[in-house]
């Protein structure tokens, strides 16, 4: 039995394939599944160029308004106040800001909120603050396009507001001084998914272009060096990996691997990373969550200063503060995800709603998302903060829980976010309406689309897996959202060996073969399915390089694997 819905590809016509003879049908066929479809698509994701695939950020209609501003902010010595978020995109946002401001001799600080106390974006008492405090400018970094109210108070109180964001377009646009937003309607700028860190880098760039100080070899230095943070930003947001963000990423993880930064090389020190080998990978699930985890369990300040920390030994005890924060995250993660799974739940209902009045609200969307996983259906954890019920959504593909979240705004008093992932906050007396309203919506997902689907770019022949593949496949990475690790299938292999291996003999190791070519395989935690030796299987695989005392070997990461259909 597999354990997924396996959905094959549809093949390109012959008249694409014909429209590029230079190159082989597999990349063309991986090509048109990520959308790419012109020589020009194709030739700035294949050979991504610095120069010519990152696009000049005077190009946003505000950029010139924005650059002027907070250059006449610098010659009349006013002070400038970077106002982030608590995540990692946010973070590296403010410190890219932080970083070129100074460096062009601005009066700059930096303030970030409190995930639980003041939650995401601007808040009125934080402007009252910031302007008290003696602030001429605010600049938003992966935060501030649905602040209307807020930028109203900080005009009546004489500061301008420029804001850099990347979220969704709200009906209303606050009344600020210059918005840099790639998102916005009938904004100009050609590539519309940058992160929070990429808006914050363009504007960087916009006032690295326009410094009198610098020269134009000052200029490229100062603007290449912050491509580390713009690489963590990008992926640690999951924004997609295709256009300028994958230009962005590929020089960022250059940099990234020669990084100056003290608190950014010791927290690649504590997560075990060798910098000359960081990839995107690295980034996702060990840097990243790292600097999300100082928001989630404290404050985000933690990573901040670990970021722009420039002796070596602080930045070491920041970065071990970092390092604890992320371990206590993850204990306190499986703590929520095992009390979640001991209430007791009606399993018919394809919405499972959990509440509990202690939970950590940092920790709602982490623990969603992993019970999405585990019951496979649409996911809502809850907890109470002050007098009000705070949550966080996770939703299978095509039940859009953002859209639900807006049919029921009416019990809502926040609410924001995707198809897939959504956060809300209600009062206490609406919620039991509000879970139940999200069931009854939930009742017409199908049965079908419950069942875990897996995903298959292309089927190929067992004999096309080769070295000149995997040098094909090499041009694709680095891998991410909306380019993934291609997912190949092949029909009628055999088992030619088989073992268990691992802690409880929860892996595979396999060797396929087919027409007198072998390969090997691991299938991870697949030591359940019962496999054997001489067994036809149709499988479903990634491609990786095995390497092991010196010598390398193309091996299939078993995705899912099933007995043969025959006659097809």
């Amino acid at each position: 039995m597999p354990l997924y819905i396996w959905k094959n590809p549809t093949s390109i016509d012959k008249e694409v394939l014909e429209e590029f003879p230079e190159l082989h049908p597999i990349v063309v066929q991986l090509l048109y599944n990520r959308g790419l479809k012109t020589q020009k698509e194709i030739d700035e994701f294949l050979y991504p160029e610095y120069s010519q695939d990152v696009h000049n950020p005077y190009l946003f209609r505000d950029m010139d308004k924005a650059c002027r501003r907070i250059y006449q902010a610098i010659e009349k010595k006013e002070k400038i106040t970077v106002y982030g978020d608590y995540d990692a995109d946010g973070v590296c946002a403010a410190v890219i800001l932080k970083t070129v401001l100074e460096k062009l001799g601005a009066e700059v600080e930096v303030y970030l909120p409190h995930r639980e106390k003041q939650g995401y974006g601007l808040n009125l008492k934080a402007i009252e603050e910031i302007a008290a405090a003696g602030t001429k400018l605010i600049i938003t970094c992966d935060c501030g396009i649905s602040n209307v109210e807020e930028v109203a108070l900080a005009n009546k109180n004489k500061v301008d507001v420029i804001i850099s964001d990347h979220h969704s377009e709200p009906e209303k646009l606050p009344d600020a001084l210059a918005i840099i937003h790639p998102r916005l309607e009938g904004e100009k700028y050609p590539f519309k998914f940058l992160a929070g860190g990429g808006v914050a880098f363009k504007l960087a760039q916009g006032l690295i272009q326009k410094s009198k100080q610098l020269n134009e070899r000052e200029k490229e230095i100062e603007e290449k060096w912050l491509l580390d943070l713009v690489a963590i930003s990008t992926v640690a947001d999951m924004m997609p990996l295709l256009g300028e963000n994958r230009t962005l990423l590929k020089y960022g993880l250059l940099v990234l691997r020669k990084t100056k930064r003290p608190g950014l090389l010791q927290l690649i020190k504590v997560a075990n990373l060798t910098p000359e080998k960081i990839n995107a990978q690295n980034i996702g699930f060990s840097l990243g969550p790292r600097i999300n985890a100082a928001g989630r369990m404290d404050h985000a300040n933690l990573a901040y200063y670990t970021l722009i920390e420039k002796d070596e030994d602080k930045a070491a005890i920041l970065a071990g503060n970092i390092n604890q924060s992320n371990i206590d995250r993850q204990k306190m993660t499986e703590q929520m995800v095992k009390e979640a799974k001991e209430m007791k739940l009606n399993q018919s209902e394809k919405l499972l709603a959990f509440y509990k009045a202690d939970w950590p609200v940092g920790l709602t969307g982490l623990v969603a998302g992993r019970l999405l996983k585990d019951f496979g259906k649409p996911a809502i954890v809850m907890t109470k903060v002050g007098e009000q019920i705070i949550g966080s959504a996770r939703s299978i593909e095509g039940f859009d829980i953002s859209a639900l979240l807006s049919v029921n705004q009416s019990l809502l008093n926040r609410f924001g976010g995707h198809p897939q992932a959504a956060g809300f906050a209600l009062s206490e007396k609406n919620k039991d309406q509000f879970v139940a309203n999200l069931k009854e919506a939930a009742e017409n997902i199908k049965d079908s689309d419950l069942q875990k689907k897996l995903e298959i770019e292309l089927e190929i022949d067992f004999l096309d897996i080769s070295w000149e593949l995997m040098d094909m496949l090499e041009k694709f990475e680095p891998y991410g959202h909306q380019n993934p690790e291609s997912v190949f299938m092949s029909r009628n292999i055999f088992i030619q060996s088989a073992r268990r291996v691992g802690l409880d003999q929860k892996h595979w190791k396999l060797e396929l073969a087919k027409d007198g070519c072998s390969r090997g395989a691991i299938a991870f935690f697949m030591g359940d399915i019962d496999l054997a030796v001489g067994q036809e299987v149709d499988v479903v695989y990634n491609l990786s390089i095995n390497q092991y005392n010196g010598s390398r070997e193309i091996q299939m990461v078993v995705k899912d694997i099933k007995s043969a259909e025959k006659n097809i």
